[in-house]
């Protein structure tokens, strides 16, 4: 007896240090939704703030806003509470407030050592812009036509609103062109603003009393202007179309640090029955205060401004030439480069372009530093690159997930890494033994499902992975890209092994369905689960009308053409394999149907149609019912289909006798993603709002119901064991990206 308390006793100290070892509270734990087990990444970047003392770092991403202890190099909190993606962060001057937006129109503010949220801020608009004022009391938020608004930190309270006057241009019904606006808010809070005229000219206004301080005209001299003109001069001819001439468009208005300079775009429109055409213009220089013309400079010639506005970076054809405004003088000449950054103090330059970045110290004109290469960044911008106030720090991110820190002195020197960033995912996949979970978006990631840390990234190439799938030996991979290529690689030498091309094929693919169902479906193509049969559903290149999308059936063993052809199925909806692959499921082209298909003869073979009544029927044909299908699932076993629904139904059908067994309700949204656990005993469905229920299929019993992202359900996927659920949400194409893997604990029944 004694023997048999100490094992159990062992046994529990032994899962409780495996637990610890595993997921350990690191980051795949912090802020999970209930039921949630584990995170995997972290999100897709959208911002990136260093602190004024350099001592932590804020990453705005899609599910939160992570905080970073630079000298630890750890991760000190994941900020939620939005429930939108946050686009925008902005620490106080002193470092213990951060505010961030997001797309759900709101402004919070956190305490930056508790990880606290002091305060929620209704904003009428989504956020382009953050900034405290310099005692650090006031916030600071302004929108994209140049609305700002003041609020009292401590408080809430909005203290005022200014919206420059904006002329609107109308060209008919519903459509509107919108004029280009920026404001300058200075230490004392006074605002001014800068709008594009309908003529073309700039108007600087007084933001409190609403009047005109200024209007910029263009000179036509420009010899004392900055810079001598490219040798590729902006030229453009007027053209007359429908009796409209062509007009002067300010786009782009942006004030420099100080206020005391304006930079703007111009672009020449011509209006036409039913749109517009345009041709770029020139980037104009101003001076604020005195209204006079500094220089136009041709098209495509970009323009950095040093923190304090009193120094200018101008990225030519040939080279980066630094000046001084006030005295109209260069300064400096460095090489090219496809952006610059300047550090708050001025005295350090980073120049970037595509094969990595090099560090100058302006006034020696020496190179610091250099680090290369530079590999698929996200995006560079100021979101991505930027170097600290003091110019000591460098931070980077890359398309890899990889946010560093490093000391400008020497690029080579981490002062922290942190991993796990990504764009949003496209696919999913779990190795047959569960040890591995492959998720895609531009390339693919392998994590361990034990210790939710990513083993490796696998180079794939893609704008985008369609799908992915593991053979039975649990080592090879195999997935299909947006460019119509099968590619198989081994996981455990990362070498790809295979590589098959789909010709004349052109993968029906969308990626982002809205609360109500519109959007596009992103089920183009399904393996069979032993990834031997793969089925595309192919809008042809050019030769396929869309209402003539075929189903083309491919051995992804070999490198033959498609054996099966179904020709004339629906463009739009999911497919499903049953799992030998002898038949295939896909929407059909009238409501409340589906249609099942001879994989080996190419035929139809019956048409499941949901039980109904005349009043629902004669809704469908008034088009005041919609139920198309959006998400479809066989049981392992092949026997029972579950297809969901827009009108947030799921039918259930015997597939031998192509009978309706049953109908599960219980979503506020429309289902678009269905899965079967191993055992067929259990239904995953995942909605357009982000919910996953859970049923047990023999009583038709719904027993859980988890909150993921606001987000549509993209993917889910269960454990071979049938243990652990894992879901992926929202889409590349829509403002609802996520780039996370959620782990769920399945509940016994």
């Amino acid at each position: 007896m004694k023997t048999t308390y100490f094992f159990s006793l062992l046994v529990i100290l032994l899962s409780t240090l495996f637990l610890t070892k595993t997921f350990a509270q690191d980051y795949t734990q912090l802020n999970l939704p209930e039921g949630a087990k584990a995170r995997l990444g972290k999100g897709v970047i959208n911002d990136i703030q260093l602190s004024s003392d350099n001592t932590r770092l804020a990453v705005a991403s899609s599910i939160g806003v992570w905080l970073y202890d630079l000298h630890t190099g750890s991760e000190t909190a994941l900020l939620t509470g939005h429930t939108e993606t946050v686009m925008h962060v902005a620490f106080s001057p002193d470092g213990k407030i951060l505010a961030s937006s997001a797309r759900d129109e709101t402004i919070r503010l956190w305490n930056t050592e508790t990880g606290e949220s002091l305060l929620s801020l209704s904003h009428p608009t989504h956020p382009i812009h953050l900034k405290f004022s310099a005692d650090g009391k006031t916030l600071v938020s302004q929108n994209w036509n140049g609305t700002v608004w003041f609020w009292d930190i401590t408080t809430g309270k909005q203290l005022n609103m200014l919206s420059p006057n904006r002329p609107k241009i109308r060209l008919g019904k519903d459509r509107i062109w919108p004029l280009a606006a920026d404001v300058f808010v200075d230490h004392t809070g006074s605002v001014t603003f800068a709008v594009g005229k309908k003529d073309g000219t700039i108007s600087i206004q007084n933001g409190h009393t609403g009047r005109e301080i200024k209007e910029l005209i263009v000179r036509t001299d420009d010899s004392s202007s900055l810079p001598i003109q490219s040798p590729r001069p902006y030229t453009y001819k007027n053209k007359i179309m429908d009796g409209q001439p062509a007009m002067k468009w300010v786009t782009g208005l942006n004030f420099s640090p100080d206020g005391k300079i304006l930079v703007n775009g111009i672009t020449h429109r011509i209006a036409y029955r039913g749109g517009s055409r345009g041709s770029a213009g020139p980037t104009e220089l101003w001076d604020a205060e005195t209204g006079e013309q500094l220089t136009a400079l041709p098209y495509g010639i970009g323009i950095e401004f040093l923190g304090d506005g009193k120094t200018l970076a101008i990225i030519e054809y040939g080279e980066c030439t630094i000046w001084d405004v006030a005295t109209r003088s260069k300064i400096a000449k460095f090489p090219k480069g496809r952006h610059v950054r300047f550090s708050g103090d001025g005295k350090i330059l980073a120049i970037i372009n595509n094969d990595g970045y090099a560090i100058w110290d302006i006034a020696t004109r020496s190179e610091i530093a250099t680090h290369n290469p530079v590999v698929e960044w996200f995006e560079i911008s100021p979101e991505r690159f930027m170097l600290s106030q003091d110019g000591t720090l460098l931070v980077t991110a890359d398309a890899h997930g990889t946010v560093a820190v490093r000391e400008t002195k020497n690029a080579k020197q981490l002062r922290l890494v942190t991993t796990g960033y990504t764009k949003p995912f496209t696919a999913l996949a779990f190795s047959n033994d569960g040890k591995t979970i492959a998720s895609g978006d531009k390339n693919i990631q392998l994590w361990d499902t034990h210790t939710g840390t990513k083993q490796n990234t696998i180079k794939a190439a893609a704008y985008r992975i369609e799908g992915l799938t593991f053979a039975t030996d649990n080592v090879t991979l195999t997935a299909v890209s947006d460019q119509e290529d099968i590619m198989q690689w081994d996981i455990t030498t990362d070498k790809q092994v295979a590589a098959h091309t789909l010709p004349n094929t052109n993968i029906n693919r969308g990626s982002t369905l809205f609360d109500d169902g519109t959007g596009f479906q992103h089920k183009g193509l399904v393996f069979t689960p032993n990834s031997e049969k793969l089925a595309v559903k192919n809008m042809g290149k050019g030769t396929i009308k869309l209402s003539e999308t075929t189903i083309d059936i491919w051995d992804i063993t070999t490198d033959k053409p498609p054996h099966h052809l179904i020709e004339f199925a629906v463009h739009w909806g999911p497919i499903a394999f049953t799992p030998d692959g002898s038949i295939l499921a896909s929407g059909s082209d009238s409501p409340d149907a589906t249609d099942l298909w001879n994989t080996h003869t190419g035929k139809r073979i019956a048409t499941l149609k949901t039980p109904g009544n005349w009043i629902n029927d004669l809704l469908v044909r008034l088009r005041l019912r919609y139920s198309w299908t959006y998400a479809l699932a066989f049981t392992l076993n092949g026997e029972t289909l579950a297809v969901g629904t827009k009108d947030k139904h799921i039918q259930l059908w015997n597939v031998t006798d192509r009978q309706h067994i049953g109908s599960l309700e219980g979503h506020k949204y429309v289902v678009c993603e269905l899965a079967f656990s191993p055992d067929g005993k259990t239904l995953a469905s995942g909605d357009t709002g982000g919910k996953i229920h859970l049923w047990e299929l023999s009583t038709r019993r719904h027993f859980t119901t988890f909150e993921g992202p606001k987000s549509y359900v993209r993917t889910l996927a269960f454990t071979p064991d049938g243990k652990t659920l894992a879901s992926i949400s929202g889409g590349d194409f829509g403002y609802k990206q996520d780039g996370t893997i959620l782990l769920w604990d399945v509940p016994t029944k």
